[in-house]
């Protein structure tokens, strides 16, 4: 049986135009406070061509799988996971642009860290923006919530709603 979602957010780290930064920090994100994170998925420009919450073009297959290493840090300081390259948190086995028939392949897991966003970064190997328009570094987050609030919300119906 396949990974199951139990949540899901899509993030977006904006590369601007002619950077010569090599590290972005990863915004605050207020829906991932203090949740359990369980998988990550990185997607590159072949795969998905704009981010839908800035519509900005997806960084190219090269500069995210070549060149990009991701390092997540608790809430305690410390970095759990260490300039990770980003290949390995990229497990769709198709391109886009010439199938439509794409799956999950392999996919890292976590178990159930908590990430301070802000602290946390996307680091490449050179400075990654050489286009004249701004891009997009995108990723998903698959979480929970900590388990009292889960389960709370777990409780809803159709007949008892929140």
């Amino acid at each position: 049986m396949g990974q199951r979602i139990i949540r899901h957010e899509l993030v977006s780290v904006i590369i601007p135009a002619a950077s010569t930064q090599t590290r972005f920090l990863i915004p605050d994100l207020p829906n991932l406070r203090n949740v359990n994170i369980y998988g990550l998925q990185v997607y590159t420009g072949s795969q998905v061509t704009t981010d839908i919450n800035t519509q900005t073009a997806v960084c190219t297959t090269a500069v995210v799988l070549q060149t990009s290493y991701i390092t997540l840090v608790n809430y305690g300081g410390k970095e759990f996971l260490k300039q990770a390259p980003s290949i390995i948190f990229n497990t769709i086995s198709a391109n886009a642009a010439l199938s439509t028939n794409q799956f999950d392949n392999n996919q890292k897991s976590f178990c159930g860290q908590k990430v301070n966003y802000p602290k946390s970064y996307i680091e490449f190997t050179a400075a990654p923006a050489l286009a004249l328009t701004n891009s997009a570094f995108i990723f998903s987050v698959y979480y929970s919530l900590p388990a009292a609030q889960e389960a709370m919300e777990n409780g809803f119906t159709f007949n008892k709603k929140g």
